[in-house]
């Protein structure tokens, strides 16, 4: 290594050094020739020039080329020195040899060897510059390469004419083609047609008049592979000529994942939107009803469903309560809150999402459903999975894949698909999102419908304050002046002890709407039977007639509460049917009545009855009917008034009751 070093300013000064040897020999010349000036001039003049000019080319080439280029170039004119030299000696020894005396020596004429050197230094700098311009073109060719071969993305070049004339191994897993396939075959053959004229018109401009029609440091255009199927590419361009001929090469990327992945990002940031959309128009609805439609349209909106149900908890069921699609809901049956998808999602607060419910669907059926009356008698017919139950409707789209998310405690919402595996994370996720904002909807709408019902209660108290009681009240003053005035306190009184009941019993009835009217403790079965018989104990029966029960069996209620029911419907009959009058408990296939034989009410005024204050009774409060619905309601039953069998007033609750018991112990 260090002989090397030391060898390497010799090459970057040997053509200096060669100049410098050609002026000493020019000088030598001049002093050892004899007295002929003017012919020394001549024979040293042209190789003085010749020898400053390597002298001072020698300095330029150590500063701007190689150390091996100027020893290669010093070779050349050395050998150019060499040449003339010889040719020199021909000339002058063999040809003039008989012309020169005996015994002379023959001169050398340095002109000769002046013009070969010269002639060497011009043809070796031509030489060395092809040389290393060819050498540098194939190392630039193999660095290409060695790039290009194990590239993960395309690349190809093409000529002027579109022709490919490169293309690397990358290529072929792009666009199906071997690079020996492609070489000498047009670019267009890799793009659709509808690209092709595009194309051919962008170069044909570009060659002529240097305009770029499209974006060279990145451009997405569709690439075509061999099988016909069309992909997404980014394509950069580059351009170098060789020998005048133009050369284009682009470096081509497949870019399906970056735009599919763009796709997903634009598809979540819409259902983001459209999701925020949603949620304020749930944010909006005034009632339970509308929360629940706003929710299901606004699911089937955003999230790739055909059809979306809502159910909500009532007791251990989860009863229909809203579709996206136009169907009857009646025909879906509630359903166990303990069982299925939907309980299992309602139980665990979680999402449940099923790919494809065909190879569940045979086990759930067993689980959830049975064959009705309609189906075949061995079942094989398999209901149509519905959300809170099922459906055996020939025409009912079969669904395949089913998201269900919890409501928080208020039930679950359903999305199902024709095709499997339509629900992923991201649409879970939106889909929960959905069901929080309509939690959250329903808990508002609850508070604000409590908030209308105290209210509503407080508009009553005002009632009974500004005119229920001050009647008595003023009735009681008034006998208070009258016995005060004349002395006679008998008659006035007993007016007055009839109007302290009067607000006594008014008191007694706003406490009860106030303190437990709408409130329903924990339930029991309860027999009728012997509820209607303690009831009748309880109340003042003494102007009554008597009192049939007709085996109503039992119910789920609270006791005390359901107790009060049939209080006040009985004190409702006495007050109304008159003296002697009779009435009737039964039973009804999902509930039980309660009926007299009185003159009824009229049909104008059934629905009035259980307003708040209304009686037309002058003893009546008008909160004894109120304070029965409301204690209906709060079961989650209802209650009607028709006319009974004998003319009288009927009163229906609905509820769930269970058949009379076998057992008389029970």
């Amino acid at each position: 290594m260090q002989g090397a070093s030391r060898v390497q300013p010799l090459k970057q000064w040997s053509l200096t050094l060669l100049g410098l040897l050609f002026l000493s020999a020019a000088g030598g010349h001049i002093l050892i020739g004899d007295d002929r000036s003017l012919v020394d001039t001549i024979e040293v003049g042209l190789p003085i020039l010749i020898a400053i000019g390597l002298v001072l080319g020698g300095i330029w080439l150590k500063r701007t080329h190689s150390p091996q280029r100027t020893f290669q170039m010093t070779k050349w004119t050395f050998g150019g020195a060499l040449v003339g030299h010889a040719i020199n000696l021909w000339l002058l020894f063999i040809i003039s040899l008989g012309h020169t005396p005996a015994g002379e020596p023959v001169p050398l004429n340095l002109n000769g060897a002046a013009v070969f050197m010269a002639a060497g230094a011009i043809l070796g700098y031509y030489y060395t510059g092809l040389e290393a311009r060819e050498r540098a073109l194939e190392q630039s060719d193999a660095r290409f390469h060695a790039l290009t071969e194990n590239a993960a993305f395309g690349v190809v070049t093409i000529d002027d004419s579109s022709t490919i004339r490169y293309a690397n191994d990358a290529v072929e897993e792009l666009f199906g083609y071997t690079p020996e396939d492609l070489v000498g075959e047009p670019l267009t053959v890799l793009m659709p047609n509808s690209l092709e004229d595009g194309h051919r018109d962008g170069l044909a401009r570009y060659l002529k008049e240097g305009e770029r029609t499209i974006d060279w440091d990145g451009v997405e255009l569709t690439g075509q592979h061999a099988t016909g199927d069309e992909f997404p590419v980014e394509i950069s361009f580059g351009e170098y000529a060789v020998d005048e001929e133009h050369l284009f090469t682009g470096v081509v990327r497949d870019i399906s994942e970056r735009k599919a992945a763009e796709a997903r990002l634009q598809a979540h940031t819409n259902r983001i939107t459209a999701l925020h959309r949603v949620a304020t128009d749930i944010m909006e609805a005034e009632t339970t009803d509308g929360v629940y439609q706003r929710t299901v349209d606004g699911a089937h909106e955003v999230l790739p469903c055909d059809v979306a149900r809502l159910a909500i908890a009532d007791g251990d069921q989860l009863v229909p309560a809203a579709s996206s699609v136009d169907e009857q809901l009646d025909a879906c049956d509630p359903i166990d809150a303990t069982t299925g998808y939907a309980g299992q999602c309602f139980q665990s607060g979680e999402p449940v999402v099923v790919d494809d419910l065909t190879f569940t669907r045979s086990a759930t059926t067993a689980q959830e459903t049975a064959p009705d009356a309609d189906s075949d008698p061995d079942g094989t017919s398999s209901p149509h999975i519905r959300d809170g139950g099922t459906t055996t409707e020939s025409d009912a789209p079969t669904y395949r894949s089913l998201l269900s998310v919890p409501l928080d405690d208020f039930g679950v919402l359903q999305l199902l698909a024709v095709e499997a595996d339509a629900f992923d994370t991201d649409e879970s996720d939106v889909a929960t999102l959905l069901a929080s904002h309509a939690s959250t909807a329903l808990t508002r709408v609850r508070a604000e419908e409590t908030i209308r019902r105290e209210r509503d209660r407080l508009d009553e108290f005002a009632s009974v304050l500004s005119h229920d009681l001050r009647n008595p009240l003023n009735v009681a003053q008034g006998r208070l002046e009258l016995a005060q005035r004349t002395g006679d306190g008998g008659e006035h009184l007993d007016a007055i002890e009839h109007a302290h009941g009067r607000i006594e019993r008014l008191i007694d009835d706003v406490l009860t709407l106030a303190r437990e009217g709408e409130a329903v403790g924990d339930t029991e079965p309860v027999h009728l039977d012997s509820l209607a018989r303690e009831a009748w104990e309880t109340v003042n029966t003494e102007e009554a007639g008597e009192l049939h029960i007709d085996a109503p069996g039992r119910v789920d209620a609270d006791r005390s509460r359901l107790l009060q029911v049939f209080e006040n419907l009985y004190r409702n009959a006495i007050e109304h049917g008159g003296e002697g009058v009779t009435i009737t408990v039964g039973a009804l296939e999902n509930g039980f009545y309660i009926e007299d034989d009185g003159p009824g009410i009229p049909a104008d005024e059934s629905e009035e009855v259980f307003d708040s204050g209304y009686t037309t009774s002058t003893d009546g409060t008008g909160f004894g009917l109120t304070i029965v619905q409301r204690i209906v309601e709060a079961h989650g039953w209802q209650i009607t008034v028709t006319e009974g069998s004998d003319g009288g007033a009927r009163f229906e609750v609905r509820a769930a009751v269970s058949a009379p018991s076998a057992d008389p112990s029970d």
